[in-house]
Formats: structure tokens, sequence, C-alpha cells
């Protein structure tokens, strides 16, 4: 069957002209299907622009090249319009570039491969089908940093491509749902990471695996059967501990209190429910948004209390799987038959832990691994490690475990044990790797401290029984630097040593700890040991600020002199956060972020940016930018808002004598403007400043 397949695909490359990236391709039948969902999100039209001829299904050039097309959702169909000119209407249909190295842009962003156009719930649906090695391009540097260690750049590429073939019988979309997807837009560092692990698979007994993996493990592997109910434990996603995970750090604090009602006269919330807030402005924004979502649409909530948040029912691994919740609120509308404010409660009981994360914002629970809870009479203090679900791999003890001069077969191998790598396609297609399982530590609780001021390392570790010790520290290459211990009997418990640093260079180590027991048993650990000398913050320079009324967007640019992870925030003149533009690492050098304010109101605004580097060391600079957008007043009795600068066209929205409306740019004798949500086209003549 799997020939057949093979030679039907071999016929219609040969007569169709369908596009071939190599000659192996035939061989490969390496395509899949994504669903452009992330970057698109929901459009009713969509412009796009392509480099290189496209045809439709029957043959015909459908875009030429460098030429521009928009489609439209209108009744259920897409609607082709080349300017204001409408050229079609399709149910669907499908565009396959008549060149392999042309791309189609989509809203600006490029897409290799052939692309179907649908229309889902009324808005326009493309479908990318790519060849997979271009699709992990394009999903790679999103997962991973483009600049982390080759080794685990690699990793994260072989485990990409494994999930995607696990999942490639079927559509799935460009989300963290699946795997984030960028498009064509790569990064030559993951694009040689990919090259040079082309083909390369995960499997266990002959079949692909499950290769999930998340950002930060926090310092335990978690079980596939702990986290999702549905199927059995896969013997190659396991629980233990993972000593180079960087063990990604979380906290909630929550007022029990967010807002005192006790001195209001809830018979007339007119006098005081625009003036109080609430305390919190992280996660009670997210519990609003959720009663909204729940019950609650279109009303004006206001939390007074959360007097109950946790989570129990730890499993194997450490990570909860039930959560309790209680929220007293008002509904401005809801009031008694004597026009008195009614207080709402929701509470949920030993609900799915799932479901609470889900309500609280899993940007702020990042894990479901909660190391300590508490609860007095005022607060609530949840703290967790980890980002992500924690199967399988664990993208920074990857990046650690690189650094520390592991391979990506060493990495591999850990987070994926008893397993094989295969070469599934292409040249050398059958061949294996029997990848590596690092032997992980017997002994427990190994520790380390710096201290600059007298260049030492203070290490500490346990004894699970009497053994005969060596303690090596080692650089990258793996190379033996020092020994502070050397074949010395201890008795179990706990002990230490020193590592004089004086002669050592910035970078990360690794201590390596053998136990060897009296029957001849060795057990190993190893730790990674970070030496940073540097205590200077990094220095954020060169910040400028630009805004663009015809698109309603900012332009926020900086510098910073070293590598951190930086955080771009943007806060209303009451110091609410309204945006977080960017909350990742950067490299060092010019940067940049873009503030979408078509939702704001005139007034003054802080951008505020932290740099964290990778001692801990961090700077944060605030500066102002203003958003002063142009009002008009309508002259005409009644005035329609058009689609596009045509009067024939669409008319979306109808404006009154009188009415105010933000000007957002000029064009001929059009004004382009806003009312509400609506943005549209009105004559010039019509509108007054």
């Amino acid at each position: 069957m799997r020939s057949l397949k093979y030679l039907f695909i071999a016929f219609f490359i040969t007569f169709f002209g369908f596009p071939s990236h190599e000659a192996t391709a035939v061989e490969e039948n390496t395509t899949m299907e994504v669903k452009l969902k992330n970057y698109l999100g929901n459009r009713t039209s969509v412009k796009i622009t392509a480099t290189g001829d496209y045809r439709n299904s029957g043959g015909e050039i459908f875009i030429k090249a460098g030429e521009s097309l928009t489609l439209k959702a209108e009744s259920a169909e897409l609607a082709v319009y080349k300017g204001s000119q409408k050229t079609g209407s399709y149910a669907s249909f499908k565009v396959m570039p008549v060149k392999p190295e042309a791309s189609l842009s989509i809203n600006g962003r490029p897409y290799q491969g052939s692309m179907t156009f649908t229309v889902e719930d009324g808005y326009i649906r493309p479908i990318n089908a790519v060849y997979i090695e271009d699709y992990l391009k394009g999903v790679v540097p999103l997962e991973m940093p483009a600049l982390w260690h080759a080794e685990a750049l690699k990793a994260q590429a072989i485990a990409a491509r494994t999930y995607a073939l696990r999942h490639q019988s079927s559509i799935i979309d460009d989300t963290v749902s699946y795997q984030v997807y960028g498009g064509a837009a790569g990064h030559y560092r993951t694009d040689s990471a990919i090259d040079q692990t082309k083909g390369m698979v995960i499997k266990h007994d002959g079949e692909i695996i499950e290769a999930f993996f998340s950002s930060s493990n926090g310092g335990m592997t978690e079980s596939n059967s702990n986290v999702w109910s549905r199927g059995n434990p896969l013997a190659y996603l396991s629980i233990k501990k993972d000593f180079y995970d960087s063990k990604t750090n979380w906290s909630i604090t929550l007022d029990k209190q967010q807002i005192d009602l006790s001195k209001m006269d809830l018979s007339k919330p007119e006098e005081w429910w625009t003036s109080l807030e609430e305390k919190d402005k992280t996660v009670v924004p997210k519990l609003k948004a959720w009663l909204t979502n729940n019950g609650y649409a279109k009303k004006d909530i206001k939390i007074t209390e959360i007097p109950l948040l946790t989570f129990t029912d730890e499993k194997t691994g450490g990570r909860v799987t039930k959560g309790s919740i209680q929220m007293n609120f008002y509904v401005r509308d809801l009031v008694d038959d004597r026009g008195k404010l009614l207080q709402q409660t929701v509470k949920l009981t030993n609900v799915a832990a799932s479901k609470i994360r889900g309500m609280v914002g899993q940007e702020v629970m990042k894990s479901y691994l909660v190391d300590r809870s508490s609860s007095d009479p005022s607060k609530i203090a949840i703290e967790g490690s980890g980002y992500g679900h924690g199967v399988g791999l664990s993208q920074f003890g990857a990046k650690n475990r690189a650094e520390a001069g592991h391979s990506y077969q060493d990495i591999l191998g850990f987070y994926y044990p008893d397993t094989i790598i295969e070469k599934e396609y292409g040249p050398g297609a059958g061949s294996k790797t029997d990848i590596v399982v690092k032997e992980e530590p017997n002994s427990v609780n190994m520790k380390a401290k710096t201290d600059h001021l007298n260049d030492e390392v203070g290490i500490t570790y346990s004894l699970k029984e009497d053994a005969v010790v060596t303690l090596t520290i080692k650089d990258r290459k793996g190379n033996a630097l020092a020994s502070p211990v050397r074949d010395q009997t201890m008795k179990k418990g706990t002990h230490s040593a020193i590592w004089n640093i004086i002669a050592v260079s910035n970078g990360t180590y690794e201590a390596e700890l053998s136990a060897m027991e009296r029957g001849g048993n060795e057990g190993l650990e190893t730790m990674a040991i970070k030496i940073s000398r540097d205590t200077s913050a990094p220095k954020i320079t060169d910040v400028k600020t630009s805004g663009d009324y015809s698109t309603e967007k900012a332009n926020i640019t900086y510098s910073i002199n070293e590598n951190a992870n930086v955080t771009v925030e943007i806060k209303n003149s009451k110091g609410k956060i309204v945006g977080i533009l960017s909350e990742r690492q950067f490299h060092k050098g010019s940067q940049s972020a873009t503030w979408d304010f078509k939702n704001m109101s005139n007034g003054i605004f802080t951008v505020k940016i932290s740099a964290k580097d990778e001692s801990d060391n961090q700077k944060t600079i605030s500066t102002k930018i203003s958003i002063r957008k142009t009002t008009g007043i309508v002259k005409a009795n009644e005035l329609s808002i058009k689609e596009s600068r045509n009067a024939a066209s669409e008319t979306i929205g109808t404006l009154h004598r009188e009415q105010a409306v933000t000007i957002l740019a000029q064009q001929d004798e059009w004004y382009k403007v806003k009312k509400g949500s609506q943005i549209g086209y009105v004559l010039k003549k019509h509108i007054k400043k």
C-alpha cells in the first residue's frame, strides 16, 4: 500500500509539475498540513502576495509573481478581489507554486508550499501543505531560541520532527496545541540544526514516539498519564529527577480582600463604582475574563474577595491534579428588589487543576509543580517551579546539558530513555543510532553555593550508605580541573567540600560525584555549577518611541549591551498594565517591539523596559509615550462608513450629525476613521476637525 502511494506521488509530480525539493522527495512523502490560526487569528479579509507564480488545481495561473490579491469571507464563500474589482467567488480553492522556491505571504508573513483557503465559522482559514523540513524551519526557532547551543537545537529539531511525523496523518494547527509554526521566516542557526539532523526521528519498539517537550520541568520529569488521563503510561516518558533543568520559578500572591465595600452604599453604586479597582493587576483581570466567558458576558464586574485558592492531590512526580477557588463579586446591574447590589459567588471545589490554571492564567501559574502554598487571614501565597507540563524534553534542561558538554544523543537519551534515533528518510534512510542515557545519580541533594568574595564554591552532598567518594570538577569539554575529594571513605549522611575558583573563568562547569559502595556498585551524580562574577546590570540605551496613527501602532526601539531576558510593558496613567510586548531572552544589540494601541484612549502611557542578565543583575528604565488621536465631528445628517475608499464599496456603519470620530489618516479626499470597534472610510468634506 505504501509503495502504491509513492508511485501515485511520483506520477503526480511528473505530469503536473508539483515542486520537489530534491531527488529523494519522491521516497520521503513528508508533507505536513498545517491550519493557520496562531498568527492570522480570526479574519474575514486577508491580503496575499506571491514571490512567484501560483496555479490553481486546474493548472491555470491564479496569482502571478509580485501580484497581490485580497480574499474576503462573504456569505460562507471566498470572494477574490484584485484592487476593488471582484474576480471570483469560491467555496474553497487551492493554489500551488509553479517553482518550489516561491512563497506566498498572508498578511505579510511568507509561507512555502501549497495553500488551501476555506471559510471556517465565518473566518478565512488557510491550510498550508508544506515539506516537513521547511515546516521545521518555521517551528524550531519559535520553540527554542536560535542562539542557544547547537546540540540543544539539534535535540529540539529531532523532537519536533518526531512529534510532527507522529501527527502527520491529521491536519494540525500552528498553535501551542501542537507546535508553534511561523512559516518561512527561519533562522540560520536552527536551519543548520535541522539540516544536520535531516530525517532523524526517535523510535521505541519500531514506532515513532510521542516526543512531548516543554520549557522547564522544574527539576522533575513527568509521566504522560499523570498529565493526560487518556492512555497508558509510556515507558519512555518516565518520572525522574532532572538536575540540569533551570527550575523556572513562579509565584502567585493574592490579597483575599480585593475591594473594601464596608463603607460603601450598595444601593448607590454610581457614587463609587468607577473609582474603585481591585488590588491585583495580574490574576484578577484573568478571573474577570473567565467570568465574562462563563455566564457574565458584557457585564461590568468588581471582584471584592478571593477567600480560597488551593491545589491538592499530588501525583508521583509532585504535580498537583486538583484545585479549588472561590470568588465573591458584584455585577453592576444585578440588584435586589430594593435596588441594592447582590453579592455573587463562584466556588469550584476539587476540580481539575488545569481548570484553575486556565482561570488564573498559564503564564502566571506556569506549571502544576507546586512547591509551597500558604494562606493567612489576608493573603494567599503559592510558589512553584517549571514552565509547561514537564513531560519529555525540557528545553532549558537541554540547553544546560548542551552547555555542560552533552551531545544531542545524550540529551535525547535522558529525556526519552529506551529509544533509538532512526533515519526515517533521506540519504542513509533506515540507519539507527542507540542514543546514550546519562546515568542519573544515586546520591541525593547535591547542592552548590558560590562565594565570590572568597573565590570558592561550597558543595554539599548526601550519601545513602557508606561509600568511597570522588568529587571531580570538569569544564564544558569534560576535562578534569579539580578533585576536591579523591577516593575518600565516608559514612552515609551529609558531607561538604570546597572548590577553589580563584583561577577559574566565568562559565558553566560540571561537578561529578562518584560513590562506590562495598559491593562495588557505583552511583554517579552530576550537577551544573555556573561561575559568573558579573555584578553589573545590563545597560538599556537608545530608547525611542514613535507612533503611526494610520496603523494605530507604536514602535519602541532600544539597545541592550549583553544577552538578557527582556520584558517590555505598557502602563496607563493609573499604573495598570495594558500591554506586554516582550517577555523572553534577547541577544545583545538593537531590539524593537510593536504596540497596537487601536483600543486605547488618548493619554500618556509609560513604557517600562526590564532586562535581567544571566547573573540575575537587573535594570529597569521607563519612558513616556503620548497617544493623541485626532477627533473629528460629523457635519452630515447621516454619513456612511465605507469598507474602502470607494463610494460604491460596502457600508459597514453609519454616523450622524455632531457625532465624534477618531481620524486615523487622510488619503486623498477620504478620512480613515474609527468609531467604537468599526474602522473604515468617510469623505473628508463631511468631517470637521
